[in-house]
């Protein structure tokens, strides 16, 4: 209580232009803060006379540079016998100041604010004295408390604005109800025709770094990849010198050229493990602060490994028990935040997605058909998915018969099982399928084993496969029963390997992918 009045009053003293002395925080029992340490959600530390609380995984983050909204650290206040300013305290001056003005406009007998209740634009809740009124419901509907309860948490201006009466649309107020997300848009952010990509990953192991912007030919460039922690976070640094990442500067003058720059999640290795609410928290988080901190412009799937699914090809948004499930409600809850021109990609292997036309062929020892419960799922929210067509053995096509990665029969049925959709398995449940403007053909850039094991693609024979599926001119091969002149592009693994060749696999692809020049 003595926190909340001395906050209130601090508050009302800016409000009219006076200086104020507040004394804040009890740092008697708090850790110093260290940068060798690291902290998780909720951890508190005092440093340089003020209290903070961490959001999410951080280490080396000095709360002091480091605090505000998105960020690792939410300052708490100035420890007792401290000076809080205005502008040391203004996260926290700004929540109370927006609390105290949504008190004098609150009417009628709103519910009550419950964290991790299911809350739909314009719902009127009531906390903190005030009312206020849902603006994003993936933040409205988040179990962080700490960070978007309405007029006291770190980031409640994210998801509510003050104010609002409850002739409106009553929220759940069950606790039982417990969803992160949204409901599903009907909004898309599929391309508009003519709108095409050549994509490629950049990873991040390389000394000297390749700068985004001496990258030639391609329009999107994946960075590959963060650190993911068990906590479910993500880090992407310099310091440990295992990654060597571009500049929030680097990023801005390859998005001037008209670039657009990802953060690819995964690998072949590394496990993606969302088993809970707190990392899925820590994993919006952290990939967040990242996004903020670079000018991102979107976020890629490629994780390999660990991407747990249920039995029934099903995702459960609202009773989350897999990881599939935490990471669809992740991703709807950053679509929700950054607007559909957040960008949202996968890179699925074969046997992620078309493995499973085979009645056999569901999870087991390939996860066979793993990506496919997450592409239903995210159907409005996916901007386009880039399946690996390499390292692959033999697959089916939508007509039953199988056909071989490098060939051109092979892009072919293969993109049209993407785009048309099929039975999952025995499952019970259909692949919906996507939209050819949401389809990329994923291909090595050279045949060097460090691009890929199998699955090189001569250029010539990339082109006919695209002319083919976009035109319907697909000569002596396999034709497909629609032409889809909307296909969004191509995809290459990886720059680095494509510039070790300088640049020949894309040098020759640009034109059909990006400007539908496929002769």
């Amino acid at each position: 209580m003595k926190i909340v009045i001395i906050k209130w009053i601090s508050t009302l003293l800016l409000g009219i232009g006076i200086s104020h002395t507040a004394y804040a925080v009890n740092c008697n029992n708090l850790p110093t803060w260290s940068g060798n340490q690291t902290y998780t959600t909720g951890n508190q530390v005092k440093h340089l006379g003020y209290g903070y609380t961490a959001n999410y995984w951080t280490q080396g983050n000095d709360p002091a540079s480091f605090s505000g909204n998105w960020q690792h650290w939410t300052n708490n206040g100035a420890c007792d016998g401290g000076v809080t300013s205005s502008a040391a305290s203004s996260a926290s001056s700004t929540s109370a100041a927006s609390s105290v003005q949504s008190s004098l406009v609150s009417s009628g007998n709103c519910p009550a604010y419950a964290a991790g209740s299911s809350y739909n634009a314009g719902t009127v809740v009531s906390n903190a004295g005030g009312n206020y009124t849902c603006t994003v419901p993936g933040w409205c509907s988040s179990p962080a408390a700490w960070a978007y309860a309405p007029g006291t948490g770190a980031h409640w201006t994210e998801a509510w604005s003050a104010g609002g009466s409850c002739g409106g649309t009553p929220g759940s107020s069950s606790a039982s109800s417990v969803s992160s997300t949204p409901p599903v848009s009907s909004s898309s952010s599929s391309a508009a025709s003519g709108n095409f990509e050549l994509v490629g990953y950049w990873e991040n192991w390389h000394w000297p770094i390749l700068a985004p912007a001496d990258v030639p030919n391609y329009t999107v460039l994946n960075i590959s990849f963060p650190r993911i922690n068990n906590d479910g976070s993500l880090t992407l640094t310099n310091a440990d010198f295992t990654q060597n990442n571009p500049t929030a500067a680097q990023v801005a003058a390859a998005k001037a050229q008209g670039k657009k720059v990802l953060l690819s999640i995964g690998g072949a290795t590394t496990p993606l493990v969302l088993a809970t609410q707190a990392h899925e928290d820590n994993f919006v988080n952290s990939f967040m602060a990242i996004k903020n901190s670079l000018g991102l412009d979107g976020i890629d799937i490629d994780t390999e490994k660990g991407l747990y699914t249920a039995p029934n090809a099903q995702i459960n948004e609202t009773n989350p028990q897999y990881s599939a499930d935490h990471l669809v409600r992740a991703i709807k809850r950053l679509k929700a935040h950054y607007g559909t021109s957040f960008l949202v990609t996968m890179a699925p292997e074969t046997a992620h997605t078309i493995g499973a036309q085979l009645p056999g062929n569901w999870l087991g020892q390939y996860n066979w058909g793993v990506y496919l419960p997450l592409m239903n799922a995210l159907r409005n929210e996916i901007s386009w998915v880039q399946m690996q067509y390499y390292n692959s053995g033999s697959m089916p096509g939508r007509n039953g018969n199988f056909y071989n990665a490098a060939t051109q029969d092979g892009l072919v049925a293969w993109t049209e099982a993407l785009i048309e959709g099929f039975p999952i398995a025995s499952t019970g449940v259909q692949y919906q399928g996507l939209p050819a403007n949401k389809v990329v053909i994923g291909l090595p850039a050279s045949n060097a084993p460090s691009a890929a094991g199998s699955g090189y693609t001569d250029p010539t024979v990339v082109k006919a496969a695209v002319r083919c599926l976009r035109t319907g001119n697909c000569g002596s091969g396999y034709k497909p029963a629609k032409t889809y002149p909307d296909l969004r592009g191509l995809m290459s693994w990886s720059v680095q390997e494509d510039r070790l060749v300088n640049y020949y696999f894309s040098n020759s692809v640009k034109a059909c992918a990006v400007n539908n020049q496929c002769q």
